[in-house]
C-alpha cells in the first residue's frame, strides 16, 4: 500500500483516496512574471512523479496546474499584502503590456514541461480567467463572518480560524511573537492576508483590475488557488504539492479560507519538494542564482538527465544540484539504454529460464520502494539487481523469445514513470580506421584495468566507449 509524508501530520500515512479507483491532484504553478527556474521544476517533477506512479498503480488521475497571472506581489514571504505586482514589474521593466508578459512566460513554461516530459494536467487554469470564482468565495467566507473590509481592501481574519498555522506552525501566537510585516493600520491584525485589494494608495495604477461588490480591484494571491481547486476538484482534495516555500502564508492561507467557506476539510494530503541548493544556497530568483531548462541544456546537459537527476532524489532531501549530479545521471540513464539494447539485439533459443521469477522480484522490490513515500533509492537498486540477472541469462545463452518479450515489456512498463528510456534499435555504426584504432586501444587499456580488479577505472572507459557508439559485452 501506498504510503506518503503528509506534511500536514508530519508523518507518513496510507493513502487512501476520497473516491475509490481516482485522485484528485491540485499543483501550484507558475507566476508567470519571468521563465521558472530548474528549482521550479523539481517541485512539478515531483507532482509529475506522483501522477505517474498513481497511474501505474491503476487509479484515474485528475490533476490541476493553475497558472498565477495576477495578484501575486513582490513581498510573497509574508503577509504583508505589500509590494508590487511581479506582473506590473515585469511588464515595466521589459516595456510590454502585462498580458504580453503573462502568455510569453506562460508559452515558455509549457515549452519546458514538454522537454521534461512532464505528464500534460487535466487543466491549467488562469487566475484572471476565474475572477468571478474568487468573489463568490469571498462572499462565503462574509457570511461566514470572517472578513471585513478596508479603506484598500477585503480581509480574512485569522483570529476567526482557530487552526491557522497547523500547516506550517506559524501560529497567529507565534507570528505575533516573532514576524515583522508592513504595518497597515486599518488591518485588525498585520498578520490578516488580503482577498481583494482595491485601487487605492499604491494600487491606485493597478492594470489589471475588475468590479466586484467591494470596489474595483484584483483578487488576493492565496485566494486564487482554493477557488480554482474547488471548481476543478471539489471540495476535498486527495493531494495538494508544491515547493516548501509555499507552506507559509500561501497553502496556509488556502487552507484557512477554504475550510472556512466549504465548511470541509481541504486536503487530506499535502506534499512539499525540499529545496534545491546551488553551491550550498537556497536556489531563488530572489538571490539571483538560478538556471533555467535551457541554460543547463546549453551547457551540453539533455534534458533526460534533468529529469532523472530530480525524480531520482528524494522529494524531502535538499539536492546540491551541479554538473557533477547531471553527469551520473546520464551516465545511469546510458546504462539503461545500453541494457535495453543488450536485450534487443539478443539471439533467443528454446529454453526454459527464470526470466518470469526474476522479473516478479524486480517488480515487487520497485513498487516496494515507490510504496514508501516514492523512495527511489530502493527501486532503482531493485533495478540494477534485475539487469545483472537478466544479463547473465544472456551471456549463458539461456533466453527465450518469450522471456525477451516479457523484460521489454517490464521495461516499457517502468518506463511510464521514467520516461527516459530509448526503445529504438540502434542500427549497427560504422567507424573509420582512425576511429578503430582509438576503440582498440581503449578496449585494450579496460582489459589491463579489469585483469587488475580495477573496476572503477574499466566501468569508466566503458562508459566511454559507449558515448562513442560502442557496446561492450563482458562474456564467458
Amino acid at each position: 500500500m501506498l504510503q506518503i509524508y503528509n506534511s500536514l501530520t508530519k508523518k507518513k500515512e496510507v493513502f487512501k483516496s476520497v473516491e475509490e479507483g481516482k485522485v484528485s491532484i491540485y499543483t501550484c504553478g507558475p507566476t508567470v512574471y519571468s521563465s521558472s527556474h530548474v528549482g521550479n521544476f523539481s517541485a512539478f517533477l515531483m507532482a509529475d512523479l506522483l501522477v505517474r506512479y498513481l497511474k501505474y498503480k491503476g487509479f484515474e488521475v485528475k490533476w490541476i496546474m493553475n497558472i498565477t497571472d495576477v495578484g501575486h506581489l513582490t513581498d510573497d514571504n509574508e503577509l504583508s499584502d505589500s509590494g508590487e505586482d511581479k506582473m506590473e514589474a515585469a511588464s515595466k521593466k521589459e516595456n510590454k503590456t502585462v498580458w504580453e508578459i503573462a502568455r510569453h512566460y506562460e508559452d515558455l513554461f509549457m515549452k519546458d514541461l514538454k522537454t521534461l516530459k512532464i505528464l500534460p494536467a487535466f487543466k491549467y487554469p488562469r487566475a484572471t480567467e476565474h475572477i468571478e470564482e474568487m468573489i463568490d468565495m469571498i462572499k462565503l467566507l462574509d457570511e461566514k463572518g470572517v472578513i471585513y473590509e478596508t479603506s484598500d481592501g477585503v480581509y480574512f481574519d485569522i483570529s476567526k480560524f482557530k487552526d491557522y498555522g497547523k500547516l506550517s506552525g506559524n501560529s497567529l501566537e507565534a507570528l505575533q511573537a516573532g514576524a515583522r510585516v508592513e504595518v497597515n493600520e486599518d488591518k485588525k491584525s498585520p498578520f490578516d492576508f488580503a482577498l481583494w485589494k482595491k485601487l487605492t494608495g499604491k494600487n491606485e495604477d493597478h492594470i489589471m483590475k475588475w468590479d466586484s461588490p467591494w470596489g474595483t480591484g484584483f483578487p488576493g494571491w492565496h485566494l486564487e488557488c482554493s477557488a480554482m481547486s474547488k471548481k476543478y476538484l471539489g471540495e476535498t482534495l486527495d493531494f495538494h504539492t508544491g515547493g516548501e516555500d509555499n507552506k507559509f502564508p500561501h497553502h496556509e492561507s488556502e487552507i484557512a479560507q477554504s475550510e472556512t467557506a466549504n465548511g470541509k476539510k481541504f486536503v487530506n494530503y499535502w506534499m512539499h519538494k525540499s529545496h534545491i541548493v546551488l553551491n550550498d544556497e537556497k536556489m531563488s530568483k530572489s538571490l539571483g542564482n538560478f538556471f533555467t531548462v535551457q541554460d543547463v541544456m546549453n551547457k551540453g546537459f539533455s534534458a533526460d538527465s534533468i529529469r532523472f537527476t530530480f525524480i531520482t532524489a528524494h522529494y524531502r532531501s535538499k539536492l546540491n544540484f551541479n554538473e557533477d549530479q547531471l553527469n551520473e545521471s546520464q551516465k545511469t540513464i546510458d546504462k539503461f539504454n545500453d541494457f535495453i539494447q543488450t536485450v534487443l539485439k539478443v539471439n533467443t533459443s528454446d529454453c526454459e529460464d527464470e526470466t518470469a521469477s526474476i522479473i516478479k522480484s524486480a517488480k515487487q522490490q520497485f513498487e516496494k520502494g515507490m510504496d514508501d513515500d516514492l523512495n527511489m533509492s530502493v527501486a532503482l537498486a531493485s533495478l540494477f539487481g534485475f539487469m545483472k540477472s537478466i544479463r547473465k541469462n544472456i551471456e549463458s545463452g539461456n533466453v527465450s523469445k518469450e522471456s525477451k518479450t516479457a523484460v521489454l515489456d517490464f521495461m516499457k512498463e517502468l518506463n511510464s514513470i521514467f520516461e527516459v528510456f530509448d526503445f529504438d534499435e540502434k542500427k549497427e555504426k560504422e567507424f573509420s580506421k582512425d576511429e578503430q584504432d582509438v576503440i582498440n586501444k581503449l578496449i585494450e587499456k579496460r582489459n589491463k584495468f579489469r585483469a587488475e580488479k580495477n573496476w572503477a577505472e574499466a566501468d569508466k572507459i566503458r562508459e566511454e566507449l559507449i558515448r562513442m557508439g560502442v557496446n561492450i559485452a563482458d562474456k564467458k
